[in-house]
């Protein structure tokens, strides 16, 4: 029988955040992290981890970062969080906390996941890692009117709403869930600078070449809006000594209309989509022939 789990994990900065462990009747030795997009609730990932952790190998949890869901302690107007407290305060907090409990600590990250992950410094107790959409933002990595798009969302909507609402609405990313205004504008930093997340910072730089694990990235072809492949190569090739690999999905190929970029969790692709990510960090913690 699963069970879930809900309990806070907390950062070195004294903040709690909310988390859910999904296990069997008895813990796994391994557990998988699942590493949400910017502004998705922890719960959007949960009909995933409910099918992860009926693997043997695996327990799941899930998580919010600080400004977000259940982890959410001031109006977003007041959050005072940056997107780079996401990855070295609340993941790093994460991985400290699956490090202590589990034997191997993999990472299922979703978009802006891979771009926060080398700023955790206990990102090295990660065995491998799988992320799905994740991008340079860096806009000139887009094309046509996708490009157009998202020169306007830097360069108009962040600056306009958080300054007419002290926040970034959802509807700006075509959701519902806000940031809050320091996380919207370094992300802007990130989007509209040539090296992305690097910011052609040396700390930053040397952090993201200090990763050698096992990475796998995957591109899906109708995510043109939030991370076209060039985008996802584009932050693949920032990590310059890792062992990566790239998949590139076409939902035609699996008989499917569309995907998108937040398809890949959803239930209604499970049979197509979510042994991919298991199989891959099954080869990690099995003796293999």
């Amino acid at each position: 029988m699963q069970k879930a789990e809900e309990f806070q994990i907390k950062t070195e900065d004294r903040t709690l955040l909310s988390a859910t462990l999904y296990t069997k009747d008895r813990p796994a030795p391994h557990i998988i992290i699942m590493c949400p997009a910017a502004g998705a609730p922890q719960y959007y990932y949960q009909s995933f981890a409910q099918y992860a952790a009926d693997y043997k190998d695996f327990d799941v949890v899930t998580f919010d970062y600080r400004g977000i869901g259940k982890s959410q302690k001031h109006m977003q107007s007041k959050e005072p969080s940056t997107m780079s407290d996401w990855g070295e305060q609340d993941l790093n907090a994460v991985i400290r906390w699956a490090g202590k409990h589990y034997d191997k600590v993999c990472l299922l990250g979703h978009s802006v996941a891979g771009q926060i992950f080398p700023k955790a410094e206990r990102n090295d107790r990660i065995l491998a890692a799988y992320l799905v959409g994740s991008q340079s933002a860096y806009f000139g990595y887009w094309k046509g009117f996708w490009w157009l798009y998202v020169l306007i969302f830097w360069q108009f909507l962040i600056p306009v709403t958080t300054f007419l609402f002290g926040y970034l609405p959802g509807w700006t990313m075509g959701g519902k869930v806000a940031l809050g205004k320091q996380v919207a504008r370094e992300w802007r930093k990130w989007g509209t600078h040539p090296g992305g997340v690097l910011q052609d910072n040396p700390e930053i730089i040397r952090k993201f070449e200090a990763v050698k694990i096992h990475m796998h990235f995957v591109s899906i072809d109708d995510d043109k809006l939030l991370a076209p492949s060039s985008a996802t190569q584009a932050l693949m090739h920032h990590y310059k000594n890792a062992i990566t690999s790239f998949q590139f999905i076409r939902p035609k190929d699996l008989n499917l209309n569309k995907i998108g970029h937040f398809g890949f969790f959803k239930k209604k692709f499970a049979k197509q989509l979510w042994p991919m990510p298991m199989f891959y960090f099954s080869q990690f913690v099995n003796k293999l022939e």
